[in-house]
């Protein structure tokens, strides 16, 4: 049986009527006729008995009836479906978030795609930007919100959401405890913690530049920790220093613990990432979700802000 036979079957078991049925599917009388007929041939039974006045159903047409009707759905919801996800109306997106980082962007994002997209699958999950570029870079995530940069440019891609000021992590009887505003000149010698070279790399290696070349001496680095080990041994330290980007240090602020600004301010720009070549509907959305949301942020960078890499 074929799915247009069936089609044919059921209008005119609706309908009541071959004229109405070929109206309501577009093809004409007779083809309709060729259809019931060629239907009934393979089942090997008269399913309708027609007069001047109207369409009946055989007993047989009556046992046909539901599951043609059935059949009929499943290829109207399939249809549908197809269409939807060709439209990205609906499918899957698989993203990351960034670990660790309390963003309103992020939250405004997902949720207004999510308003817009019902129908399509989130599969969410959380990780540093290094390890969400490598899972785009080898197709096993459609996007991820990032520091930027990020490793892998020739297929990674990435769209600028807001910028991100880097603070100064100190102890309260830390010298720079009692400043407005930390010079990166008083930087020279100071004994500091940076965050690891192998979760960041790109971002950690224009960061070290930057710093060596606003405070003119080489770095004094005594260790390399994740946010959270440093900032507890910034706490027990009268003299060490820590870095953390300002959306990290709000979501773990730490008694004992005094976030300073610097001048200049150094600067990381947030944003989403995506592969080069990706020409799925649902990224595409995603993405003007993305400029919406910027566009409607504007420019946060504080005064004598620098991006320390672009």
């Amino acid at each position: 049986m074929e799915l247009r036979q069936l089609r044919a079957f059921l209008q005119v078991a609706t309908s009541r009527h071959f004229g109405r049925a070929a109206a309501a599917l577009k093809i004409t009388q007779p083809a309709l006729t060729q259809r019931i007929q060629a239907l009934e041939r393979e089942l090997g039974m008269q399913l309708l008995t027609r007069n001047a006045r109207e369409v009946r159903l055989t007993a047989a047409g009556e046992v046909l009836l539901p599951y043609a009707s059935s059949l009929v759905h499943v290829e109207d919801r399939a249809l549908r479906d197809l269409a939807d996800n060709a439209a990205g109306r609906a499918g899957k997106l698989r993203i990351s978030y960034q670990l660790h980082v309390e963003s309103p962007a992020m939250g405004e994002i997902m949720r207004e795609f999510r308003r817009r997209y019902p129908k399509v699958e989130v599969e969410a999950a959380s990780a540093y930007s290094v390890m969400s570029a490598e899972q785009i870079a080898a197709g096993n995530l459609d996007a991820a919100f990032v520091a930027m940069p990020i490793p892998h440019e020739e297929i990674v891609a990435t769209r600028r959401i807001s910028d991100d000021e880097v603070l100064l992590l100190a102890g309260e009887r830390h010298r720079f405890a009692r400043m407005e505003r930390v010079p990166v000149s008083e930087l020279a010698g100071q004994p500091m913690i940076l965050f690891p070279r192998a979760v960041s790399p790109v971002l950690t290696a224009a960061f070290r530049r930057w710093l060596t070349e606003r405070s003119g001496a080489e770095l004094n680095i005594v260790a390399e920790e994740p946010l959270e080990q440093a900032t507890m041994m910034v706490a027990r330290s009268d003299s060490i220093v820590a870095f953390g980007r300002s959306r990290w240090t709000s979501a773990a602020a730490t008694p004992g613990i005094v976030y300073l600004r610097m001048t200049p301010a150094p600067m990381t720009s947030f944003g989403i990432a995506y592969r080069r070549d990706d020409g799925s509907p649902q990224v595409a959305h995603l993405l003007e979700i993305v400029e919406e949301v910027a566009a409607a942020m504007g420019s946060q960078s504080p005064d004598g802000g620098e991006l320390i890499a672009r």
